[in-house]
């Protein structure tokens, strides 16, 4: 039996239970009797449910699976869950496993065991959002705080947690969602959306890891990101012409600090229309482009998805030729205000849209950038936009004369908008915006990613994007949006990026040195400590703000700069090992504690630290003025980076953090690959009991889906240590060993 249907007599409605695999069972319950929702905008792959094993008796249905047994009430649908041992990991609250309010969807669960709820996507405020309400609707909110819920991204999934045993829920919903944690009651949480079906997937652990692994194994795991692209990003609203690019990339040189990227903010086109070149900033583009490239630098230009409505600009016209574009629902074509003024968006759910999309992206593609930069697409528009205004912020900025940011800058509501409500979507316009808004953007980086593949197929690019859902991993990186030159931001990007991890997504970072306002030299050397760590490594700062570059800040700061600016260079291997662990199995790079000490009960408590990998405790300094703090330290038997000195977990200690000491630790038996000389891997060895796997290829192109890395395990037991290929297929590395 692949599925089984329920009939649900207090709701008359049914419900669906199939099995993905032994350890997760998909929930979808019928509206008005039928199943509509016969599609996923988050799962992609073809899924072919297992055999599940069924009894019945009078008042209940059971069906297992090798992992799970799951029990349904005949009467009224409660559902509860069992491991092997009969252990209830999971039930209904009551008999309200479904609940319908005119359109909306509920689906309640008893609060039992759960410490901590997790994941979310990007979530501002406590890690543990246990007690807490959270919204799902992708918002452009650059003034957030921490009691600020809802932003770029939304991912209908998290993970419960207590020491014995995990599981996750993924609620395959699109609209407008909610999830209460015990917030409006500790016995109970639950889930709802504005509409659509109530469908929803049990992902069962035991462990955090495995839940994750669960999830990505449903809606998708990352790419290899080229290496170039794990390294230090420049970026500014904006680089206001070619030579002042050059003039960045010649001053990093000169300063010897390494840096891989620069990116294009706006003013790199013709009046902000997408896929153009402005030829009076930029009058040597391809060359200037070529000529970084040589030097070690890569571009990567931003791109909106709002297209200017003009008749003399081609892809606007093109796009109107063949009905490209969002309607509402009488048939006009929807326009809002963007950067470049009126408007028009184009319509990705439809394949042939986004395949276009990508196709236009070619132009770009063949003058030589490396990867595309996705912003705006929640998708955000701005209906009480001042064009005037704008356009006088601009001309004083032209001339160097830039005025302080206009208030009308700074005013929430002038980002919070969004498509009207009568846009519709889709082939036969079948979608309404309130389905899609919140899956906008991942549609977005989904064109921009297979049309980066079509345009040069030889070649890993980096996309990244600040609106997504559920399965963005598959074809894009994520920051967090416009964040703010604060200690406070700081603190909050080491929660927001454990809780994006936690939700399948590796490849993450928020800006560092923050976007809005100006970063003062200790906040910058603290961010730069901790930005190291972040996947996703991009200084990135606003306009009319003080320049954000290392040496923008004194000879100090520089100099703490780019020592940790080479330490995440000689830490790459290690890094683009995590990032395969990531690609197989979905475990994030930045850890909750959580994730590598799951049965430790205080784990949760220390939000303010986190695993970079299985290796290292990062524990940073996010407080002004502050020169050390008490380090949480789980079982076993910890070195301090900096100086070898051994501690004992689990533990809470007092360290030392001058302004350019970040505190690490490094968990004994680990081994550490690391960037040595002359193309030689150094094995750092840390006496214990442990292994890592190592992965290498080549770092630019896809090979490796044919076969051509290596793969190599380092053991590490009674101090002796073991190096085995698991894989070989790609050239063979010199390791050489330095043991602590």
């Amino acid at each position: 039996m692949k599925e089984k249907i329920l009939y649900i007599p207090n709701q008359d409605e049914y419900l669906k239970v199939s099995a993905i695999n032994n350890k997760i069972i998909r929930f979808h319950f019928s509206k008005d009797k039928e199943w509509r929702h016969n599609y996923s905008f988050a799962i992609e792959k073809e899924i072919i449910p297992i055999d599940l094993f069924s009894e019945e008796s009078e008042n209940e249905f059971l069906i297992s699976t090798s992992f799970l047994k799951i029990s349904m009430d005949k009467n009224n649908g409660s559902i509860k869950i069992y491991d092997r041992e009969n252990n209830c990991i999971l039930a209904d609250y009551e008999n309200l496993g479904y609940k319908r309010v005119d359109k909306k969807v509920y689906c309640y669960k008893e609060i039992k065991g759960e410490v901590a709820f997790l994941g979310f996507g990007e979530r501002t405020g406590d890690l543990n959002k246990k007690g807490k309400k959270l919204i799902n609707w992708n918002t452009d909110n650059p003034h957030h705080t921490p009691d600020v819920d809802h932003l770029y991204q939304s991912h209908p999934f998290f993970l419960a947690w207590n020491p014995q045993v995990s599981y996750g829920i993924f609620f395959d919903n699109t609209y407008r969602s909610y999830f209460d944690m015990g917030r409006e009651n500790e016995n109970y949480y639950y889930f709802f959306a504005e509409d659509g079906e109530l469908d929803y997937y049990f992902i069962y652990g035991p462990t955090p890891k495995e839940v994750i692994e669960g999830y990505t194994e449903l809606t998708g795991r990352c790419y290899l990101p080229p290496m170039w692209a794990l390294g230090y990003q420049q970026s500014r609203w904006s680089y206001k012409d070619e030579n002042e690019v050059k003039k960045i990339a010649e001053r990093f040189k000169e300063e010897d600090i390494p840096c891989n990227v620069i990116y294009l903010d706006i003013d790199y086109m013709d009046g902000f229309r997408v896929f153009t070149i402005d030829k009076n900033k930029f009058p040597n583009f391809e060359k200037m482009i070529e000529e970084l490239n040589k030097e070690g630098f890569r571009v990567v230009p931003i791109i909106d998805p709002g297209v200017k409505k003009d008749d003399s600009y081609e892809v606007y016209k093109e796009g109107i030729e063949k009905n490209y574009f969002c309607k509402k629902e009488n048939g006009e074509i929807f326009v809002g205000h963007v950067w470049p003024g009126e408007s028009v968006f184009p319509n990705f759910v439809r394949e042939e849209v986004r395949k276009w999309w990508g196709e236009k992206q070619r132009i770009l593609v063949e003058k030589g950038i490396s990867g595309i930069w996705n912003d705006m697409n929640e998708p955000s528009i701005i209906p009480s936009f001042d064009y005037k205004m704008m356009r006088l912020l601009f001309y004083h900025l032209k001339f160097k004369e830039p005025p302080r940011v206009p208030s009308f800058l700074e005013k929430e509501d002038f980002y919070s908008k969004t498509l009207s409500a009568d846009v519709v979507h889709g082939e036969n316009r079948e979608f309404t915006h309130d389905e899609i808004h919140n899956v906008y953007g991942l549609l977005m980086a989904k064109a921009s990613f297979n049309g980066w593949r079509d345009a040069k197929p030889e070649e890993r690019p980096l996309i990244i994007t600040r609106a997504g859902f559920s399965g963005i991993q598959k074809y894009s990186a994520v920051w967090t949006g416009d964040n703010k030159s604060t200690w406070e931001h700081l603190y909050m990007s080491i929660i927001m990026l454990q809780n994006l991890g936690i939700s399948g997504v590796p490849f993450i970072g928020a800006d560092v040195g923050g976007f809005w306002g100006d970063c003062e030299p200790e906040l910058f050397a603290r961010w730069i400590e901790l930005g190291i760590f972040y996947p996703f490594f991009r200084n990135h700062s606003a306009i009319n703000t003080k320049n954000q570059e290392p040496w923008e800040f004194g000879e100090h700061i520089e100099d703490i700069a780019r020592r940790y600016i080479k330490l995440r260079y000689k830490l790459m291997p290690y890094l683009y090992s995590l990032f395969y662990e990531a690609k197989e199995k979905g475990t994030p790079i930045l850890r909750s504690l959580i994730l590598e000490f799951p049965k430790d009960p205080n784990a949760i408590k220390y939000e303010d630290e986190f695993m970079f990998g299985p290796s290292f405790l990062v524990a940073p300094i996010y407080e002004k003025g502050k020169n050390e703090r008490d380090v949480y330290l789980p079982e076993g038997t910890w070195y301090n980076f900096w100086n070898n000195e051994t501690f004992k977990g689990p533990n809470i200690i007092k360290v030392e953090a001058p302004l350019d000491i970040i505190p690490i630790f490094v968990k004994a038996g680990s081994i550490i690959p690391m960037r040595g000389e002359e193309n030689k891997i150094e094995l750092r060895v840390y006496p214990g009991e442990g292994e890592f796997l190592y992965y290498e290829d080549d770092g630019i192109s896809w090979d490796y889906e044919k076969g051509i890395y290596n793969l190599v395990r380092f053991s590490l037991s009674k101090d002796k240590l073991n190096i085995e290929y698991i894989h070989k297929g790609f050239k063979e590395t010199k390791f050489i060993t330095s043991t602590i």
